[in-house]
Parts: structure tokens; C-alpha cells; sequence
């Protein structure tokens, strides 16, 4: 009876089993030839069952059975096999024996590396990987969970992932990296080849965060309204709800990006003099070279260095070789250093003509928005902000400058002043709606202008509602209320 009961509960583990795959071959067919099949299906059943219950060391005997005897049976095996020794690596105390895990843990990635194309012939879309995603979490795994992990050999398990991933590597992948990254710089500061590496690594990292964050610009978010008759005054401004899309984007990559940038400022390999006397002789011995000194600009523009005489010498050459952008915006630089912003600022339109790249060029056209607002030029500013928009619509930072234009430029009487802020919030909200990476802080921006709407107790006696349209500014907004 027991014998039967057995048979029957294989048979419908396999009917399951065979359920879950979308295309290819069945779990019976890929164990048809394999003379340990039904010790496989019941393994399979026994270790499912405990690592579905968090029983990692009773699953561990009939997992390993699986994976050892049928490691084309199930692409779940080496998912489940990687979660198990992960935690149990975690809470294991005996040096000894967290040593084993490891090992183990390694040799899954490694044998899903030799089956990958087999496993992936009858994957489905969702657990179909690359031999770069799973070098990145073989990496991941080894620079958290070895016990005596060296940090070369990390770094370059990291490198040869995210070379294959690219912009495809996951958020959590780029956060080990730049750490490791990170690591080996602050262990080598005097080795000018590993700071130029981590310079590129921070950079790429940098890239692909914004490649990815610029990517949820494009889910649509939701507005919830206002509700000026609340008691929690954060609700009395309209608030932007992330898609779910859009929301995990930036869930995943901002962190790396926040983590990257801190790691990157505290670990001071973007000190201008280190680069100055990196790149000092180089420019020198590459002056006719319009490339290198092009390359040259970038990295010391990127890291806030263009202000140091190296980063002018090389605008010089380039601009002499031929005027491209990257001369333009040095020779601006130099200018903004000595205190001619007018000078400046026609540098600066310089470059937006002769860059053919629209983010660039709505850069550029941000920042003389920026110094048209510093000399208070607040028409100007803003024409500037339009300009930087029409290049890159989900500029949010372009429409918060704006809201503080607008902002900075209320007058008249309380009630009139407070169309200003009405209207600012309005910029404030596209921001937002453009630009996941702003929302914060664009509802942010949105709380403190709500302070300087009219009172409700005024407007109550003087038969004024909120939701009313008002023109201000030459443009119309909706009155709101505090």
C-alpha cells in the first residue's frame, strides 16, 4: 500500500513539475535516461517541501541528491541551492563548516556556468540567464560570503559580469562592485593605473544608473489631488505616485547611485591635484590629440576638477585643434573662474550649438539657467530652463529652477502673492511627473510653497475658494488654500 501511495505521489510531482515549463522538453523526458529518475522525483519532493517550509538543512540531502544526479532536472535547483547556502553561510558560527557551504555555494554557479545552455533550452522567460549574470551573482556571492575573500579576485569576477551585462546589470550587482571598486582603491592610493580604473569604474556605474533612471521616465505617473480641508497639511499639495514600473527603477538603482557618489567623494580619487598630476604630462605629450584631450575634459568636468590649470591647458589645445563642446565648456570654465559670467555664458552658448547630443545640450542650457538665476536674471533663467527642456522634456531639475523663479518673483498683496506659489507648486508637480529621480524633492519644494498660501480663515470671510483659476505671471493655476 505504502508502495503504491509512493508511485502515485512521484507521478503527480512530475505532472506538476512538467506544468511549470513553458517550452522544451518535459521534467520526464530530460530524466527518461536516467536510471536514478524516481530517487530524483522524490528528492525533488522532499527538498521542495522543506525549503518551501525554511528547513534549509533538512532540504540540503535531497537537494543534493537532485543536483548531482539530475543537473538538467530543474533551473529552480540552482536557484533554490544558491538561496539555501546563502543563509545558511549567514547563520552558520563554525568556521569549518560555513567553509563547506561556501564551497558549495560556488559550485552551483559553476555548474548552472556548464549547463547554461542546455538549462536555458527549456527555461522560461523568466529564469533564462546569461553566463554574465550569473559570473555578476557568482561574484556577488563570493565578495559577501567568502571567508577569506581576496578583493582582486572580486573585482575582476565583477569586471568580467557587468563587461557581458552592461546596462542590463542588476542594481544590487553595481552596489557590491563600486564597493569592491572602492576597496581595492583605498588599499592601492598611490598606484595611478588602479585610480584611473576606479575613476572608469564610478564613472560606467554612474552611467548605467542613469541610463536606467532615465528609462522610468518614461512610465506615466499618478497624481493624487489635493485635499485642502485635510488636517495634515501634507496633503493640502497635489502628491506624485510613482508607476510600480518607474517605482522600482528607482528603488533599485538610486542607492547605487547615492552609494557610488559617497564612496566616490569620501575616497578623494577625484582630488584635482591627484588628477592634475595624472593627466598633467599626458595633455602635454597629447596636445594635438583632440580625442584624448576631449576625453581629458570629460573626466575632470565630471568630477567638478575645472577649475584646475590642467583642465584649461587642455581646453586650450582642443580649442585651438577645433572648437567641439568640450572646448567650449572649458574655455566657459576658465572664464566662470576669473568671475566673468557674461564671458562665460557665450561659451556656454557656444557649446549648445556645436553639440549634436540633446542631454548635453539641455546640460549646458541648464546651467546658464542656473547663472542667469545666480545675477537674479529670473526672465532669463527661465527662458534658459525652456530651452534646457525642449532638448530633455524630463528635466525636472529645469521645471524646479523655474518654480523657484517664480517663487522668488511674487509680490502684490498676500492674496496676490500667493498665485506665485499656487503656480510654483504647478512647476513643482511637472517636475515630478517628468523626472522620478526629482519626486522627492519636488514634493518637497511643493510642501514649503504651500506655507505661503492664502489662509482658508481670509478666504472664507472674503468669498474666495480654493480651486479657482487665477492668472499670474501671464500664465493661469489653481488657487489653493491653507
Amino acid at each position: 500500500m505504502k508502495k503504491i501511495l509512493l508511485v502515485c505521489s512521484l507521478a503527480m510531482v512530475s505532472v506538476a513539475l512538467s506544468a511549470q515549463n513553458l517550452k522544451g522538453t518535459s521534467l520526464n523526458d530530460r530524466l527518461a535516461n536516467n536510471p536514478d529518475s524516481a530517487d530524483v522525483l522524490g528528492s525533488l519532493s522532499l527538498y521542495q517541501d522543506a525549503f518551501k517550509r525554511q528547513s534549509y538543512v533538512e532540504a540540503l540531502e535531497p537537494w543534493e541528491f537532485v543536483f548531482t544526479k539530475a543537473p538538467l532536472s530543474m533551473v529552480r535547483v540552482y536557484t533554490d541551492g544558491a538561496w539555501m547556502f546563502e543563509n545558511l553561510i549567514q547563520k552558520e558560527t563554525d568556521a569549518a563548516k560555513k567553509k563547506e557551504y561556501f564551497e558549495k555555494l560556488m559550485n552551483i554557479y559553476d555548474q548552472r556556468l556548464k549547463y547554461l545552455d542546455a538549462l536555458n533550452s527549456f527555461a522560461t522567460p523568466k529564469t533564462t540567464s546569461t553566463k554574465g549574470n550569473i559570473i555578476c551573482r557568482k561574484a556577488y556571492d563570493y565578495y559577501y560570503f567568502c571567508p577569506t575573500m581576496d578583493n582582486e579576485t572580486a573585482y575582476k569576477m565583477f569586471k568580467e559580469g557587468i563587461g557581458d551585462m552592461g546596462p542590463n546589470t542588476e542594481g544590487f550587482v553595481l552596489y557590491a562592485f563600486i564597493d569592491c571598486s572602492n576597496r581595492r582603491f583605498m588599499a592601492n592610493k598611490d598606484n595611478i593605473d588602479i585610480r584611473q580604473e576606479f575613476i572608469t569604474d564610478y564613472m560606467e556605474t554612474n552611467d548605467i544608473c542613469d541610463r536606467l533612471l532615465d528609462q522610468a521616465k518614461e512610465y506615466p505617473s499618478e497624481t493624487i489631488p489635493a485635499d485642502p480641508d485635510s488636517e495634515d497639511s501634507t496633503k493640502w499639495v497635489d502628491q506624485i505616485v510613482l508607476a510600480p514600473e518607474a517605482q522600482k527603477i528607482v528603488d533599485n538603482y538610486q542607492p547605487v547611485q547615492y552609494k557610488a557618489n559617497d564612496l566616490f567623494v569620501s575616497s578623494g580619487a577625484a582630488d584635482c591635484d591627484a588628477l592634475e598630476r595624472i593627466y598633467g604630462a599626458q595633455v602635454e605629450a597629447n596636445k594635438t590629440n583632440l580625442a584624448y584631450l576631449n576625453s581629458v575634459l570629460s573626466i575632470l568636468n565630471n568630477f567638478e576638477c575645472d577649475k584646475s590649470n590642467i583642465y584649461y591647458v587642455a581646453a586650450d589645445y582642443a580649442y585651438q585643434i577645433n572648437k567641439t563642446p568640450q572646448a567650449a565648456i572649458g574655455k566657459a570654465s576658465k572664464l566662470l573662474k576669473d568671475g566673468d559670467i557674461n564671458g562665460a555664458i557665450q561659451y556656454f552658448d557656444e557649446a549648445i550649438g556645436l553639440e549634436s547630443d540633446n542631454a548635453k545640450k539641455a546640460k549646458y542650457s541648464y546651467i546658464v539657467a542656473a547663472l542667469m538665476y545666480k545675477k537674479g536674471n529670473l526672465a532669463q533663467c527661465r527662458q534658459y530652463c525652456r530651452k534646457s527642456l525642449q532638448y530633455n522634456p524630463s528635466n525636472g531639475g529645469a521645471y524646479l529652477l523655474q518654480a523657484s523663479c517664480i517663487a522668488r518673483s511674487a509680490s502684490g498683496d498676500h492674496l496676490q502673492r500667493s498665485y506665485y506659489y499656487c503656480l510654483a507648486t504647478d512647476y513643482c508637480h511637472k517636475a515630478a511627473a517628468v523626472d522620478p529621480s526629482s519626486a522627492a524633492k519636488a514634493n518637497r519644494a511643493a510642501a514649503g510653497y504651500a506655507a505661503h498660501f492664502y489662509p482658508k480663515s481670509e478666504a472664507f470671510f472674503a468669498g474666495i475658494k480654493a480651486g479657482e483659476r487665477v492668472s499670474v505671471a501671464g500664465e493661469t493655476t489653481t488657487l489653493r488654500l491653507r
